[in-house]
């Protein structure tokens, strides 16, 4: 067999195909780096909004849930204190320490072993919560929160803030009077669903018939607290008002079926 009528490449045919080879594969991979770097970069940026959004979302809910915003009013801090209603879960702290977010529940002084709120991936810069009271017993927390990826990598230590107030509707303090607009047409509290304690620092009027009162001066005798304009009654026999003799002794007032008062001891009230 033979070769004599075979050619192979020139070498000008050669150099020109490893420079189009050359060319192309220094293309190809600022392609890949460029894919590579947006990549990663999109991830830090995920990883940075999740995680501000976890934190904002889960104060969102404790606030709207609290009983109270336990804080001074316009004073910016890094420890948000809630008070809850359940004994359970009251106080929640929520703070940052380090470069990380912590939740705290159940203890005025943050845990020994809080709930991070945040983890290593992130680290937050700035945590920042002010209280603000408006009127109608409406309080709002403005909440600033910075956090940035933790790369080493410039292009992939993304940054982003947030800024944003939450309002606590649940309950409400006021600082002036409060009246029904219509005269005893509307209610406080329900059959079933009743309100527990009631605390005043002077008379309590019902119908203008019965009443209580802080100020003895005002129904005529320094030694009365109770008032009524009308008469009181009872629903049962068993029940009436109870004595306490000067030797400390309760004593429960009844009637018989002939109309005596009747005596008999009786837990003190």
């Amino acid at each position: 067999m033979s070769f004599k009528n075979k050619k192979g490449y020139s070498l000008v045919e050669l150099l020109v195909y490893m420079a189009i080879f050359a060319v192309s594969a220094i293309f190809l991979t600022a392609i890949l780096l460029s894919i590579t770097r947006i990549q990663t970069r999109q991830n830090s940026v995920n990883e940075v909004n999740q995680q501000i959004s976890f934190v904002a979302n889960t104060i969102q809910q404790l606030v709207q849930q609290s009983s109270l915003v336990d804080m001074a009013n316009g004073v910016a801090t890094s420890t948000l204190t809630l008070r809850m209603a359940s004994s359970t879960l009251d106080p929640v702290v929520i703070y940052a320490s380090g470069t990380m977010v912590y939740l705290s529940e159940g203890t005025v002084i943050p845990s020994s072993t809080p709930a991070a709120l945040t983890n290593s991936s992130v680290n937050v810069g700035n945590f920042s919560v002010t209280k603000y009271e408006n009127n109608g017993g409406i309080a709002v927390v403005q909440l600033g929160l910075t956090a940035t990826y933790n790369s080493p990598t410039p292009a992939a230590a993304v940054t982003r803030s947030l800024q944003t107030a939450i309002a606590r509707v649940s309950a409400a303090q006021f600082d002036s009077s409060v009246y029904p607009t219509t005269d005893g047409a509307l209610d406080l509290g329900l059959a079933n669903n009743k309100w527990r304690y009631g605390y005043f620092s002077s008379n309590v009027t019902i119908n203008g018939k019965l009443g209580l009162t802080s100020d003895p001066a005002t129904i005529g005798n320094a030694n009365t607290l109770l008032k009524a304009a009308g008469n009181i009654g009872f629903s049962a026999s068993t029940y009436g008002p109870i004595l306490v003799s000067p030797g400390g002794t309760c004593y429960l007032l009844g009637i018989s079926n002939a109309g005596i008062i009747t005596t008999s001891t009786a837990t003190c009230p």
